[in-house]
């Protein structure tokens, strides 16, 4: 589950840092021209990453 959840922050910091070069840019990169839709993929998989280290912790209580 740690892995799973590294993944995921990993693919929400790449996700960001390919808005923050569009927002740079000013062009469409990788096909996609609004730089806010990296950050709403971005925080989906960082709300995951969450929530699984948030079930990590509780099953380590239990």
């Amino acid at each position: 589950m740690k892995i799973i959840c590294k993944i995921l922050v990993i693919i929400g910091a790449v996700l960001m840092l390919f808005g923050f070069i569009t927002f740079l840019k000013g062009s469409a990169f990788l096909g996609v021209g609004y730089p806010v839709n990296y950050f709403h993929a971005a925080t989906s998989f960082l709300v995951l990453a969450l929530c699984s280290k948030f079930i990590c912790e509780f099953k380590k209580k239990e």
